[in-house]
This record gives C-alpha cells, sequence and structure tokens, in this order.
C-alpha cells in the first residue's frame, strides 16, 4: 500500500455544523466500498475526507500524497515547471495515468475495507456530465479493476473562499493558479463545473 493510503480511529476534525450533519449522515450510510470525496482544489475536501475517514476508522487515499514525486520530475521535465498541476500538457500526458493507477489502489483496498477517497476528479465529472452518467458510473466504465460499492461527494465551496484557503495554506501547486486568478476563476471555477458536479454526484456538502 502506497504511503497515500492512511487509516486512523481518531476523530479530530472539526467541520461546521450544518456541514457535519450532513457528513454523519453519509458516514452512517457507509458499510464498506469506496466513498470518493471530490471537488476543486482548496474547497475542503482534504477535510470533509479525513472526517469521514476518522468517523468509520476508513483507509483514507488522497491523490496529493500518491505519487507526488513522479508527477513533480515529469513536469519539471516537460515544462520546466514542477508543480505544475494545470496546464494542457500534464491534463493530457500525466493526469490520465495518475487517475487510473490512483483508482486501481482505491478500487484494490476498497474491496476488503472501506476507503474515502480524496482527488478532484475534475476531468472524470466533466466527462460524466457531458455523457449523462453519474460520476460513478462513468469511473466504473474506465476503471482498470472491478469495482466495489461506491457513492461520491462533491464539496461546493463559493471561489472567494478557495481563493482565501489557497493563499492560508501556501501550497507550491497553487502558485500559477493564485498568480492569474481571475482566468483560474472563469475559466474552472465559474465554468458551470459545480453545476454539472451536483447532476452527477449522490451527495453534494457546501462546506461554507
Amino acid at each position: 500500500m502506497s504511503t497515500a493510503a492512511q487509516s486512523t480511529n481518531r476523530p479530530t476534525t472539526i467541520l461546521e455544523s450544518s456541514a457535519a450533519f450532513h457528513l454523519d449522515r453519509i458516514a452512517r450510510s457507509i458499510e464498506a466500498g469506496v466513498t470518493i470525496v471530490c471537488g476543486f482544489p482548496a474547497s475542503g475536501k482534504s477535510t470533509v475526507a479525513r472526517y469521514l475517514a476518522e468517523h468509520i476508522n476508513a483507509v483514507l487515499i488522497d491523490k496529493d500524497t500518491f505519487a507526488p514525486g513522479l508527477e513533480e520530475s515529469v513536469m519539471a521535465e516537460l515544462t520546466g515547471n514542477a508543480h505544475d498541476r494545470d496546464s494542457e500538457v500534464y491534463m493530457r500526458v500525466v493526469n490520465p495515468h495518475v487517475y487510473t493507477a490512483f483508482v486501481y489502489e482505491a478500487f484494490s483496498v476498497g474491496h476488503r475495507v472501506p476507503v474515502i477517497v480524496d482527488a478532484p476528479f475534475i476531468g472524470h465529472i466533466r466527462a460524466a456530465a457531458e455523457q449523462g452518467r453519474s460520476l460513478s458510473a462513468y469511473i466504473r466504465s474506465t476503471a482498470t479493476t472491478p469495482a466495489p460499492s461506491m457513492q461520491t461527494v462533491w464539496i461546493s465551496a463559493d471561489p472567494n473562499q478557495i481563493r482565501e484557503r489557497m493563499a492560508r495554506r501556501g501550497a507550491p501547486r497553487d502558485v500559477g493558479k493564485l498568480a492569474n486568478w481571475e482566468a483560474y476563476r472563469s475559466d474552472v471555477l465559474e465554468s458551470g463545473l459545480d453545476a454539472d458536479a451536483k447532476t452527477v454526484v449522490d451527495h453534494v456538502v457546501r462546506n461554507t
């Protein structure tokens, strides 16, 4: 199991009460399989994923810690920017293969124990919406291994709050987004993807 897989039984994550109430309902519905927590970067999905994992003692698999060294090495060679996660080159050359391996690990573990997956899944949501399919159905159709039971959760957040969280956490992968914020806001955050996501997932949590 890679370093992306973690388990914990210490409920320490704090959320706003309405979000926590909704997540407690989701947690009670999880018996096995994979729960995918997706959303824009800095939307709060990692906080939500940790909350669910802590409350059901599930394995947590986080894309940010899945293969960061590999992604950084490849992008440094391709574009000169090790932290590039937004360019056409990354989306075309690196992202599909990382997600294929990431989903494979999540499904393999999810056949044995409950798994919480933390990743944006932006491209998958776009494709699912274009095809008129649920996100779960689309992910199953593209997976390279049989899927366990699965449910999906979209974390919706205001663009201004996303910007504040990015600035506060200071992650290198956010530098390009913040430097070109208006373009990122219009091309990604306000592109209609949030509305599309709400039509293809099983649960929507508003993180304020």
